[in-house]
């Protein structure tokens, strides 16, 4: 497919319209901590980076964060958080995959990835969440753990799936 065809501007609108449908499948993974909600939408941006670029990748993240913010959360900050998770495991992703493009590289850049996005969000959640929240460091610091476990379980099941599905879709595009 062309890099710049009308075909690959579809399929990216296509890919952003079903990961916004897959943000509304959302379930709680620590119950205790109801908040953290996983849904598999970040599957569809991972493919779309895989397949045409990181660039295109986070396009389809940013459209399917914009389009759920604006048809069911209105809560711009989770929104501007999970955008920043689903960045900060695709790039990692896509760019060690990209160094040499095989399953070997392909799995390194899945736990990479994983590392990276359970770092990234519990820091960022340690500035952000006593902010939002309007709570104390010391009171976020309690639920460290939970953001850091919820990443990477989420990011984990992402990483399977896409794993398993990713030659067959890309074939698709060939």
């Amino acid at each position: 497919m062309k890099k710049n065809s009308a075909a690959r501007i579809a399929t990216i609108g296509i890919m952003s319209a079903l990961a916004t449908g897959l943000m509304f499948l959302e379930f709680p993974i620590f119950p205790s901590v109801n908040f953290l909600k996983f849904d598999p939408s970040d599957i569809l941006p991972l493919l779309a980076g895989f397949i045409f670029g990181p660039i295109d990748g986070i396009l389809v993240l940013l459209i399917k964060d914009i389009l759920f913010y604006l048809l069911k959360s209105g809560d711009i900050v989770g929104i501007m958080m999970n955008f920043a998770a689903g960045v900060s495991f695709l790039l990692p992703v896509i760019y060690i995959y990209r160094i040499r493009e095989n399953r070997v590289f392909e799995i390194i850049g899945y736990v990479v990835g994983v590392l990276v996005v359970s770092g990234v969000m519990t820091v960022l959640n340690m500035v952000v969440v006593p902010f939002y929240w309007k709570i104390p460091l010391k009171e976020t610091l309690k639920y460290l753990p939970y953001i850091a476990g919820f990443n990477a379980i989420k990011f984990s099941i992402v990483a399977v799936v896409t794993g398993l599905i990713r030659k067959r879709i890309e074939r698709i595009f060939e």
